[in-house]
């Protein structure tokens, strides 16, 4: 009877979140994040393999089944749970459910949404069982853990709001079950001695275009969910992550695709079209049950606002019936001034989401709408300089603007005109 593998190969991986990441719970409580029975923040190992898995099936095809299995036969990958160290901080940011009919917030909308704070680390283990020490297979494990730490796959709930990017460290150990002492060690869960640090290297293009808005943001509004009070008046905090103000991917996500959807039927691309890029939640008041929603393909960055300027304002609140000042009505915002990065990734083959993307962002540049709260009263627009556009095969275009104006299109790889093209219906000029 033969052995059912010679060689076992043991990847142990030290991480830590570059961004927030969140892992729900069995009651989908989103003001809740799953724990281990000591209390450790973990992700399920069923939905770490998962997440392995949909990048190989999309870049690595032919190594799915070998690596994670199938209905008929196991793989050759095990892969653990992820558990972060005992100090990892929890934090919460407020949301609000949006009534896609309406436009406003949906009833009972309001909750907030736990997650472990970007800086928190963690560690799993992926073992390969074969019989070569030297298999195609572990090349492509180690382009999965590469994926990994360069953040084209990410992990966990909420990974098209900027959660779940992460770095890794990694340690390699080799098993040779034809050794006595190298079956010792394994059996023992020992090092078997033949260790060495694994070199990460970024993998080819992702297949996805980047969009980057560089410009200036000025009087920008995130309110937290909080307000501190004092005496007869209250002052709206800034959201925070530690001890920086941040404007949240979803705030950001939301702005665009509003943005979006206006624009899109003018280019005659349907709602189910938008939907499949930006996610749709399940419909409570469909009566479907089958409608377990739609996963979005865009990806949205946190904006992290260091060392921003605030600029404190007493504002009081109106009665909107008598039109008088409430009582204890006086408020302090503190609106924040400092440069902005925006980051935006879309599926390059979705030509039609990345046009939309495109002219959503140029609009942004023009001040036709604002981040953050506060549009009403001129909190939010940018002052943009640049929207940059990076192809997956190093096209490269660039938007240019001065006092919210589009004073320039550069263009010479044709990656925008080949959008236009491509989506057709209206000749649209940026």
């Amino acid at each position: 009877m033969s052995a059912a593998f010679w060689y076992a190969v043991c990847y142990e991986a030290e991480g830590v979140c570059e961004t927030p990441f969140r892992s729900g719970n069995q009651e989908n409580d989103p003001e809740s994040i799953l724990r281990t029975r000591d209390g450790r923040p973990f992700l399920q190992g069923t939905s770490l393999a998962g997440a392995l898995r949909q990048w190989v099936e999309e870049t690595l095809p032919d190594k799915a089944v070998p690596l994670f299995g199938s209905q008929k036969n196991g793989g050759s990958l095990v892969v653990s749970d992820l558990v972060f160290e005992p100090d990892a901080a929890e934090g919460v940011r407020p949301r609000l459910r949006i009534d896609s009919k309406m436009g406003a917030a949906d009833d009972g909308g309001k909750f907030d949404m736990a997650y472990v704070q970007r800086g928190s680390r963690f560690h799993f283990e992926l073992v390969w069982l074969g019989n070569n020490a030297v298999s195609p297979e572990l090349s492509a494990i180690e382009a999965i853990l590469s994926a990994l730490h360069f953040g084209h796959i990410r992990l966990g709930a909420q990974k098209t709001n900027g959660f779940g990017r992460v770095s890794l460290s990694v340690t390699k150990t080799l098993y040779d079950m034809k050794n006595p002492a190298h079956r010792k060690c394994w059996m023992e869960n020992r090092s078997s001695g033949e260790q060495n640090t694994l070199s990460l290297s970024e993998p080819a293009a992702s297949g996805r275009v980047t969009f980057v808005v560089e410009g200036m943001a000025e009087n920008l509004l995130v309110k937290s969910s909080v307000a501190e009070h004092r005496g007869n008046s209250s002052e709206m905090k800034n959201l925070m992550e530690g001890n920086s103000p941040v404007l949240p991917g979803s705030s950001v996500k939301g702005a665009v695709r509003s943005r979006c959807e206006k624009i899109a039927p003018l280019l005659g691309i349907s709602k189910d079209r938008t939907d499949s890029l930006f996610g749709r939640g399940i419909d409570r008041n469909d009566g479907k049950s089958d409608d377990n929603g739609v996963s979005g393909t865009v990806y949205f960055e946190d904006v992290y606002l260091d060392n921003a300027v605030e600029s404190p304002i007493a504002r009081i609140h109106i009665n909107r019936f008598t039109g008088g000042v409430m009582r204890k009505g006086l408020f302090y915002e503190s609106p924040l001034t400092r440069s902005i990065r925006l980051q935006i990734t879309v599926p390059a083959e979705r030509k039609d989401g990345c046009l939309l993307v495109l002219y959503a962002l140029r609009d942004l540049g023009l001040g036709l709408y604002n981040l953050g709260s506060g549009g009403s009263v001129g909190r939010g627009f940018l002052h943009v300089d640049s929207i940059t556009v990076q192809g997956p095969d190093n096209q490269k275009s660039c938007l240019r603007f001065q006092n919210r104006e589009l004073v320039k299109t550069e263009d010479e790889t044709g990656l925008l005109a080949g959008w236009q093209k491509a989506v057709g219906g209206m000749n649209h000029e940026m």
